[in-house]
């Protein structure tokens, strides 16, 4: 065989054993990509999974506030907290929050002193 019949037996070799192997791994691909969709979607409806993040927001709303960038993190934490339905405490503590961010703006005192009994 010369290397001009030989070049075209081997394309069209490759192109049978490369579109099987194509079509297999766009296979594989498309089952993972649905089984990670699904595992989202698992865990986006998970009861469990949202009572942490409740846990996890209430824990960051009831601490105490030391900086004007943590006092903003609690905010955000709060609007999710109350956003996934979070209330009781959490939701007083909320309003606690957002009533003394408005009275640091517009007394501009950003100075977050220790509270000494």
């Amino acid at each position: 065989m010369s290397l001009t019949t030989t070049h075209p037996l081997i394309l069209i070799l490759c192109t049978v054993i490369g579109s099987g192997a194509v079509t297999s791994l766009v296979s594989w691909l498309l089952r993972r990509i649905d089984q990670r969709r699904n595992l989202e979607q698992a865990i986006a409806e998970s009861a469990t999974i949202r009572r942490l993040e409740l846990e996890i927001y209430r824990q960051s709303l009831f601490l105490p506030t030391t900086s004007r960038m943590q006092h903003e993190h609690q905010l955000d934490a709060g609007k999710a907290y109350t956003e996934l339905g979070g209330n009781g405490p959490g939701h007083v503590r909320c309003q606690q929050l957002e009533d003394d961010y408005r009275h640091r703006l517009d007394t501009d005192d950003w100075n977050y002193r220790p509270h000494h009994p």
